[in-house]
């Protein structure tokens, strides 16, 4: 079973998607922490700058930063500010008792650690096991410090995570539905011009390989691929043209060597004793002898089919009139078989007559050739709509397996392909279905499930020239 190129496109996506998420994450993770911490330390640097005159009352001091940060994201995390003064750091020890062993730390504010802006210094270091913000004045008579343990930082970037990550759940049915819109128009975008490059060969059959028809490469990279078919139908043709000119030229030659071999051969059949052994061999050379007249004549009709030379003189035949003459003359001729008809009046084509009556004789002869003993023929005629129906049906035993597939190829001749039990050269439904081909007709051949076989005949009534 084929694999689906938009399944895998869809697969490509989904995996490149989790790759770009992942590593989005990633990278926002570790920057957006950097910058969020940075963004509270510098709030904090703001809350004591600001609100600096309510620094020994912490719930008044907290009240005012949270008035400057009113639903600012980070205003909350101002409640585990820890307001230390090292001025007076008994008071400030009473309301926070961690402040006696912060202010105790003296390389804390070592100058490779701290940053300055206006008349506030910043620093953040490792106090025991524990990372710390702080945050002061510059001036040593203004002993007012705010600290933060990194931890509270750390805990809110937990939250805004995991806050990412549950609506990432929730979203998650519509990032699926616009990876699949998105495998849908990728595999457009990537088709389109595959597409027109395929539709340009599709207009090229065996018997129009010589005519140009410009494949335009949509981008550069299918300049390659456009050349590489250009260059293969070049050779194509060559090849074809050499095979039908070989056949042609060979089945023209044959002609006439053939034809003095046959007079020879009907004079020397009436020079010798009849009834001899000598006359009874050669009547067996003249019959194979007519046998290769016969496919010389059709291989001849057959490479000028290929070669579109085929010429058509259209006159109007009564093909009511015709298949009913056939089937009169098969009731006298075929005395084992029985032929029957339902023929419609009036049903006038349009076509070459002689090319005509001989597709018609040539289902004819396939249906006898490929009937059982005492079988029967059906021939059936309808008009509908400016078109008509042929139909020929008849008894087949054991049918070979492929014999709707490969009916028209040519010296197929089914599970007698070599050998003589069967009169017949495989060429005859070869030579209708170019026959039908020139005059726009549709020819096919198919087994029911009755174990006959139909040929049909589906044809305008109007010639095309």
């Amino acid at each position: 079973m084929k694999k689906s190129f938009k399944v895998r496109i869809f697969l490509h996506v989904i995996l490149t998607t989790v790759i770009v998420i992942g590593a989005n994450r990633l990278t926002a993770q570790h920057f957006l922490t950097d910058q969020l911490q940075t963004r509270i330390h510098q709030e904090m640097g703001i809350a004591l700058d600001t609100c600096e005159a309510h620094f020994q009352r912490p719930d008044a001091f907290l009240n005012c930063f949270k008035a400057l940060e009113k639903g600012g994201l980070f205003s909350n995390i101002s409640d585990f500010y820890l307001l230390c003064d090292r001025v007076n750091q008994s008071s400030s020890a009473n309301a926070f008792p961690a402040c006696s062993s912060l202010l105790a730390v003296h390389d804390f504010w070592r100058d490779g650690s701290v940053s300055r802006q206006g008349d506030v210094e910043f620093s953040h270091g490792s106090v025991g096991s524990q990372n710390w913000y702080a945050v002061r004045f510059q001036d040593p008579l203004k002993g007012a410090e705010i600290w933060l343990d990194g931890k509270e930082i750390d805990a809110l970037m937990l939250r805004v995570w995991a806050l990412r990550d549950r609506n990432t759940i929730y979203v998650l049915p519509t990032i699926l539905a616009m990876l699949l819109a998105l495998t849908l128009y990728l595999t457009y975008v990537v088709m389109r011009p595959i597409t027109s490059i395929q539709n340009n060969m599709a207009k090229l059959t065996a018997n129009t390989l010589d005519q140009s028809i410009v494949l335009q490469a949509p981008f550069k990279e299918f300049e390659t691929l456009v050349k590489v078919f250009d260059d293969l139908r070049f050779r194509l043709n060559d090849s074809f043209t050499k095979a039908r000119r070989f056949a042609s030229d060979a089945s023209h030659e044959l002609r006439t060597p053939l034809t003095i071999l046959r007079g020879n051969v009907e004079r020397l059949i009436h020079d010798l004793p009849m009834g001899s052994d000598a006359q009874i061999r050669m009547r067996s050379m003249s019959d194979e002898v007519e046998r290769l007249i016969e496919i010389t004549e059709k291989l001849l009709l057959l490479s000028r089919a290929d070669a579109n030379s085929l010429k058509q003189e259209l006159t109007d035949v009564n093909l009511s009139l015709l298949l009913t003459q056939l089937v009169k003359d098969a009731h006298s001729f075929q005395s084992n078989l029985k032929i029957s008809s339902t023929i419609a009046p009036h049903v006038i084509w349009r076509c070459d007559k002689t090319l005509a009556h001989q597709l018609i004789h040539n289902l004819y002869a396939n249906a006898v050739n490929y009937n059982q003993a005492h079988g029967w023929i059906h021939f059936t005629l309808e008009q509908v709509d400016g078109t008509f129906k042929l139909s020929v049906e008849n008894p087949a035993a054991d049918p070979p397996a492929d014999l709707s597939e490969r009916a028209f190829d040519r010296f197929y001749r089914g599970d007698a392909s070599h050998t003589r039990q069967v009169d017949g050269l495989g060429l005859g439904l070869s030579i209708c279905l170019e026959i039908a081909k020139l005059h726009k007709a549709n020819l096919s051949l198919t087994v029911t499930d009755k174990h006959t076989v139909v040929a049909t005949l589906i044809a305008p009534l109007q010639g095309m020239a």
